[in-house]
């Protein structure tokens, strides 16, 4: 029985070019921890899109942000889990999950 070991993933911004650029998945870093010099991935495009869009709506959702991008509820999860430690975007309001959930600027929300 073979097992799968993938060390690498392509970056959101390329993986849907013909030749995309890769990086090391997040486990991989870990397990190696000081042996490699790594930084942490900054704002990108999307980032920049939904930070303009809380700017203008005070808050998103992540419908909104499926829509406005065409990708998976599972791609937005993660987005805005990262979005969310980074402290860029916060949780608005009492809503657990589904459709009532919004985000709102974070304590590290960009000025």
């Amino acid at each position: 029985m073979a097992t799968e070991l993938t060390l690498l993933e392509p970056t959101r911004r390329t993986l849907n070019k013909p030749f995309p650029t890769y990086r090391l998945r997040a486990g991989v870093v870990a397990a190696l921890s000081r042996a490699v010099a790594y930084h942490r991935r900054g704002i990108d495009g999307m980032d920049q899109k939904i930070i303009d869009h809380v700017r203008e709506y005070g808050f998103i959702t992540n419908r909104t942000i499926q829509r406005i991008f065409d990708v998976h509820v599972f791609a937005v999860r993660d987005l805005l889990n990262d979005l969310r430690e980074s402290r860029i975007l916060e949780k608005i309001g009492d809503a657990r999950g589904g459709k009532g959930v919004r985000y709102g600027p974070g304590s590290a929300f960009p000025k």
